[in-house]
């Protein structure tokens, strides 16, 4: 998004850049952006478009995350100046201060990486993603999941189920609280999440997957090789694999693991995206995408044996637990961290309703664990639950 040519121009024609963030599902941000172009103090600046949902990286580096925002940067990509407002005469007397500060010499911000010292996560935190959900935290799809199997081994927590608040109509459909739902998205995290649960073809997801395992964001191939819908797309694959042996699904799932340690792997866990431009340069290690990040890494060492990936799921566990307390990152550590330590191989394909099973050709029975068969999954006994 940032081109050099666009760089060029900035310094060319000394103006500040304005980045105005949006979504598909903003209905008011198309009206606000065409006033804000109308402004006269707008000819003072460059203003580009960015879609949120196809450029996370962007908002992640640019904003606090709301919508719309107007983010301000110098021709250098310093910060002049973020505008989190819906008020056109506000957005017109800031603008107004930022170019009068910044045509008196104002160089702006220097952004700061983020790359938290890493933390070790423990199971406790699964006690603290139940605690948010029976505090009606909205949970997501991997919320439900902790709760649909912590429910099913202690089942007093079912009782729960009445004071959980789904936060959309894929976290309900976990909750069989809602059977049809919308399967019509675009982006690949949620077309994962669907082909996860037989919901949409594999084939839809497989389109975008390129030669070397990147992932492009959406069907509008915009945008590519963003960790969170690698380690998406890849949980869906190995789901597939396990549900249908067929080694196609696998081997795509080997390309995505070898893209992400190849080009987005950093000493303290992973880089949220590959490096596009001198934004994209900034060290940002996403907690969400490096938590699932952790449940693939988990996995692909659960069903291929290979030992690095386990490594490999302990730094992106214990980076996102070092960025985060948000229950969704913590939903997603101890799904991990379930399936590390509590891991138990099955020689027979899924699927699964049991977040500690895996398909593994190791498997010398139905139930494997720790070198043990067990008959039934009610011998294997997990935590205090």
């Amino acid at each position: 998004m940032i081109s050099e040519k666009l760089i060029s121009d900035l310094k060319f024609y000394d103006k500040p850049l304005g980045i105005f963030f949006t979504a598909d599902n903003c209905n008011d941000c198309e009206e606000l952006l065409k006033k804000i172009k109308e402004l006269p103090i707008s000819r003072r600046f460059i203003i580009e478009e960015n879609n949120s949902l196809e450029f996370p990286e962007y908002l992640n580096r640019l904003t606090r995350g709301i919508i719309p925002t107007l983010s301000i940067l110098s021709p250098e990509l310093k910060i002049l100046g973020i505008l989190e407002s819906n008020d056109i005469k506000e957005i017109e007397s800031k603008l107004r201060e930022i170019a009068e500060a910044y045509y008196k010499g104002y160089k702006g911000e220097s952004f700061s990486e983020f790359a938290p010292e890493p933390v070790e996560a423990g199971k406790e935190v699964i006690y603290n993603v139940m605690d948010a959900l029976l505090a009606s935290y909205p949970a997501d799809f991997r919320m439900t999941e902790l709760y649909n199997f912590i429910s099913s081994v202690n089942k007093d927590y079912s009782k729960a189920e009445k004071v959980i608040k789904p936060l959309n109509d894929i976290s309900e459909f976990l909750l069989n609280k809602k059977k049809i739902i919308n399967t019509n998205s675009i982006y690949a995290t949620e077309i994962s999440f669907y082909v996860m649960y037989g919901l949409r073809k594999v084939e839809d997801l497989l389109q975008l997957i390129g030669e070397d395992g990147i992932v492009y964001r959406s069907t509008r191939k915009q945008n590519k090789g963003l960790l969170v819908d690698e380690a998406m797309t890849g949980n869906a694959l190995l789901t597939q694999y396990e549900n249908t042996l067929n080694e196609e699904y696998l081997n795509y799932a080997k390309k995505i693991y070898d893209f992400i340690i190849n080009n987005l792997n950093h000493e303290k866990g992973f880089r949220d995206t590959v490096i596009k431009d001198e934004l994209t340069k900034i060290t940002f290690l996403e907690p969400l995408a490096n938590s699932e990040a952790g449940i693939f890494f988990a996995r692909y060492w659960a069903v291929t044996g290979e030992e690095k990936s386990a490594g490999f799921a302990k730094k992106a566990i214990n980076c996102a637990y070092a960025g985060s307390s948000d229950p969704r990152v913590l939903a997603r550590i101890s799904i991990a961290l379930i399936k590390l330590q509590d891991l138990i191989r099955t020689n027979e394909k899924g699927p699964y309703t049991d977040l500690r099973m895996e398909f593994s050709k190791q498997a010398q029975c139905k139930y494997f664990k720790d070198g043990k068969c067990y008959e039934k999954l009610d011998e294997i006994k997990f935590l205090d639950f």
